[in-house]
């Protein structure tokens, strides 16, 4: 009983919004690692995890060079890993997503269902234990809610809870086992997103993805991490063949992070993602990212 009322605590505080400013669309790092750490391939495992988000992005409004825009989005992911056999880890995805723009006139807010993801991480070496290199394939389905309506005609994009349209993950992911005593990890990822256009012509920016992380006990309960999040964006295209001068280009985040152990099965991660190269197009702004969530694992 006091593990429930722990956990049922401890997922309420998560649903908590944290101050957070990065890309409200093209989010860094590797979902998986946020889940279930380098800990991939574990036969007959289950993880489970909740997660609150908040994002914020600040640009010239979309056909209005006098105006700025803020975007805020509140993402809530409720995530499931399983091992099947000790080659084959599927990772499901379920995000919630409420999005407000605010302007010196105005402020708009929609909600609902967002893009759910199916990833598949097949391992192809192992050479010892808890060191691996996976193939890695992620298809995002173009369910979420994308015909919103404001005022009787449909919301801009950008308002859309989902993006409408499917995309395809391929990458490659590894974890290599350091350390005597064999107390920490390299892990780290390489991917490709390659988005489709939506039903009213939106085409988000294909995006390359690289990330780099260390893992390191500092005690039965405490695990340290650091990460480098890469991001490489093409521009949107609002029509076909018309670009979005304001959107796309490269960010290199660094993000520390620690993960907690609270009770046998259950773990607490917090972190921020620090901006530290920004090379992006037109006029727009990317900060801070504050990130917590929830796992369970059995």
């Amino acid at each position: 009983m006091r593990r429930i009322l722990l956990t049922a605590v401890l997922m309420t505080a998560a649903l908590v919004p944290r101050p957070g400013e990065p890309c409200s669309l093209c989010q860094c790092g590797d979902p998986t690692f946020a889940l279930m750490g380098s800990q991939l391939f574990v036969p007959r495992t289950w993880h489970f995890g909740l997660s609150a988000d908040r994002y914020s992005k600040d640009q010239v409004a979309e056909g209005d060079p006098a105006t700025r825009e803020k975007e805020v989005e509140q993402r809530f992911t409720l995530s499931a890993s399983r091992t099947l056999g000790d080659r084959l880890t599927l990772v499901a995805l379920v995000p919630l997503a409420n999005r407000t723009i605010t302007t010196t006139a105005e402020s708009a807010s929609m909600s609902g269902l967002s893009d759910p993801q199916l990833l598949a991480h097949y391992r192809l070496l192992s050479p010892r234990s808890g060191s691996w290199l996976s193939l890695s394939v992620g298809l995002r389905s173009g369910w979420g809610r994308n015909d919103a309506l404001r005022d009787g005609l449909r919301a801009e994009e950008h308002l859309q809870p989902g993006t409408g349209a499917a995309g395809i993950e391929p990458g490659l992911t590894f974890s290599h086992v350091v350390g005597e005593a064999h107390d920490g990890s390299i892990f780290g990822s390489a991917k490709g997103r390659f988005n489709g256009r939506n039903d009213a012509g939106y085409h988000y920016g294909n995006v390359a993805l690289a990330n780099l992380g260390y893992e390191r006990k500092l005690g039965r309960r405490l695990n340290a991490i650091v990460e480098a999040n890469f991001r490489r964006a093409a521009k949107d295209e609002p029509l076909r063949g018309a670009e979005d001068p304001n959107t796309g280009g490269s960010l290199l985040y660094l993000s520390p992070r620690v993960l907690v152990k609270l009770d046998r099965t259950l773990f607490l991660h917090l972190g921020v993602q620090v901006p530290v190269v920004k090379d992006l197009f037109g006029d727009q702004d990317e900060k801070v990212n504050v990130l917590s969530g929830l796992t369970v694992r059995f």
